[in-house]
């Protein structure tokens, strides 16, 4: 009976262990937290980004204020997603796609990265790069719903699909017959960008800060019992 108790005490033991190792591993640390906090500033200006809030601060974008430091870096993170995106028209342009499948394929690919990107993690159980993920695609997201906004001033934002100058969106809501739509259509996908980006960055404050105390709280209640 002693031997059997010993060997249960050591493996209750070397669960403890293990699972303290693994939450040391997991990011949770000061590093991530500060950086989870300093996203607060950009969560907070992307949510109201929209075609309105563009033209009224383009003109302030280069001077060092906060929304032309915000600006700056959101243009980081768009240029990245453009080479996503322009990736997905060359796909097309290599397949010989239909024309709509063509315009509508960048903005496909530029959405569906960071859903791989969440997907990966999320089966790997990181959970921070997960609601990174997420915000990320919320970004992607914003942008879309902006350019779709846009789709009434097709020479101002244009792309080029072989032999003629069009904007996406112009092209794909006029061949799907929704172009008067173009505002309530840009509209639900900026709603489901803005719940997206405070849900994603919502769980990530959660993990940072409430998930790993929960944790230590029921793990000090579970050893007091023991005790």
């Amino acid at each position: 009976m002693n031997k059997k108790s010993d060997l249960n005490e050591l493996s209750a033991k070397k669960m403890l262990e293990l699972n303290s190792s693994h939450n040391k591993s997991r990011p949770t640390d000061t590093a991530v937290r500060i950086g989870i906090l300093l996203l607060l500033p950009y969560v907070l200006w992307l949510s109201k980004y929209n075609d309105a809030y563009v033209a009224s601060i383009h003109g302030r974008m280069i001077h060092l204020n906060f929304d032309g430091v915000m600006q700056s870096f959101h243009n980081l993170l768009n240029n990245a997603n453009t080479i996503v995106h322009e990736a997905g028209h060359g796909v097309c342009y290599l397949f010989a796609c239909p024309e709509l499948m063509t315009a509508l394929n960048g903005t496909v690919f530029q959405l569906l990265l960071p859903m791989i990107f969440i997907y990966y993690y999320y089966k790997r159980e990181n959970s921070v790069l997960v609601g990174l993920g997420g915000i990320w695609l919320a970004q992607n997201l914003v942008y879309v719903a902006w350019y779709m906004s846009t789709s009434h001033t097709p020479k101002r934002y244009p792309f080029f699909i072989p032999g003629a100058d069009k904007h996406d969106f112009w092209f794909i809501f006029r061949e799907l017959g929704v172009y008067e739509y173009d505002w309530l259509i840009s509209g639900f996908v900026r709603v489901i960008a803005v719940v997206l980006l405070l849900a994603s960055y919502g769980y990530l404050l959660y993990i940072a800060f409430l998930k790993n105390e929960n944790r230590r709280r029921t793990g000090s209640y579970q050893r007091g019992i023991k005790q």
